[in-house]
């Protein structure tokens, strides 16, 4: 499954242009969490293309970027170019960076892809006494989930669909808010992957949600441009890949070309608590 974290990079510039900006204001929450300030020293996991690096970079962040993805990194660089950012080509779970050097940890759709039996201990390793993490997400893509012929769609073409069920507004948040004590069994509710870890409690504190409702309009272009950049679609084969574009255009075609739909940006922080040096787990 976390293999396919690494896909991405065949779809850099696909990605780059497809996948949304995260709003200022989330940004700003975070740094506000974290008591972060120009000069503040911080790890951006999974930087990508280098959306959220460059708007930590503009707030004068000291950014460590990490990505596996050669390809995305060298987009991230020319976007920053210029800015004091050092990047590394590199698995989270690989890469050597000073412990308790990092006043926050942050990651924008890419945490998730990481080994969770590592990623939690060592986000809480590198961080400050104070040090804040913050994950940033988007509730949810124009990919047709929500209406019955688009999951038809996907669950034609790909097999692990068959299990995809969309989930209602109240049903989303209320289970955000039952899992505030956790910030793992949090971020696994969101991102609907097992990243749910015990130990995850003893290492951050104070979990706080802000959610940014946003209502979009796309075509059946962006649409297929959105879906071209998912790990699922990415893991296919060219025959599978044209049949679910062709599903998916239809369903929209007959809607008329459009698609409105309702998401949200998502902020997650959390901060380090005093006992992260006894409750970490093992890792790089």
């Amino acid at each position: 499954m976390r293999q396919r974290g690494l896909l991405f990079d065949s779809a850099a510039r696909d990605y780059d242009r497809a996948r949304p900006d995260y709003p200022a204001s989330l940004v700003d929450a975070a740094c506000r969490a974290g008591g972060l300030v120009r000069g503040s020293h911080v790890v951006e996991v999974g930087c990508g293309t280098g959306k959220l690096t460059a708007a930590l970079a503009d707030r004068g962040l000291r950014v460590e970027a990490v990505d596996p993805g050669r390809e995305l990194v060298e987009i991230a660089r020319r976007r920053v170019e210029g800015s004091s950012v050092r990047f590394h080509v590199s698995r989270f779970e690989d890469v050597a960076l000073p412990e308790g050097a990092f006043d926050g940890v942050f990651s924008a759709a890419a945490f998730h892809w990481v080994d969770p039996a590592i990623g939690w201990s060592k986000a809480a390793r590198l961080l400050t006494p104070a040090g804040v993490l913050a994950l940033l997400m988007h509730t949810g893509g124009p990919n047709l989930l929500r209406l019955p012929a688009g999951l038809a769609a996907w669950r034609e073409v790909v097999a692990e669909a068959s299990a995809w069920t969309p989930r209602d507004p109240a049903t989303l948040w209320s289970g955000v808010d039952a899992r505030r004590h956790n910030v793992s069994e949090l971020w696994a509710w969101l991102e609907r992957h097992d990243l749910a870890r015990a130990e995850a409690a003893e290492l951050f504190e104070d979990a706080d949600v802000t959610r940014l409702p946003l209502e979009l309009e796309s075509t059946t272009a962006d649409v297929l441009a959105f879906v071209r950049t998912t790990s699922v679609y990415l893991s296919l084969d060219s025959e599978r890949r044209e049949l679910l574009e062709r599903r998916l255009a239809g369903v929209l075609e007959e809607g008329g070309g459009t698609y409105r739909w309702t998401t949200s940006a998502v902020l997650v922080t959390a901060r380090v608590t005093s006992q992260r040096t006894a409750a970490t787990h093992p890792g790089p």
